[in-house]
């Protein structure tokens, strides 16, 4: 299951980036959320053999911090907090209602996503 995990986080992240080429913002959004929130449940099945049934990103960000102890995750949390705010809102927004966001939000929330997983060495 934790592979199956890790690889879809990845080829969300690759999704994310042709709609971003592709200026579809809210899917890339979407895309972006998923990304996120399959790598925090992998690595925290990686801790536990199991992992909150929630989609919300900071939750589970905070307790891959609290496990893991990461200190540059923590920094990236509290310096990021917006961004993974805005990130975590558009798992229901982008695909419920109508939804645009604009280019430079979806830019900084793709560079704060591939901080987190290149952080959690999903990346390498």
């Amino acid at each position: 299951m934790a592979e199956h995990l890790k690889r879809n986080s990845l080829d969300f992240l690759a999704e994310a980036e042709i709609d971003i080429k592709n200026e579809k913002y809210n899917l890339a959004m979407f895309h972006l959320e998923q990304s996120l929130q399959l790598a925090l449940k992998y690595i925290l099945f990686q801790f536990k053999g199991s992992f909150e049934k929630t989609h919300d990103v900071l939750r589970l960000l905070d307790e891959v911090i609290e496990l893991s102890k990461n200190v540059n995750l923590r920094k990236i949390r509290n310096e990021e907090t917006i961004t993974l705010a805005v990130i975590r809102e558009s798992y229901i927004t982008s695909r419920y209602f109508p939804y645009s966001v604009d280019k430079s939000v979806v830019e900084r929330a793709y560079n704060v996503v591939k901080v987190i997983l290149n952080e959690l060495r999903l990346l390498e």
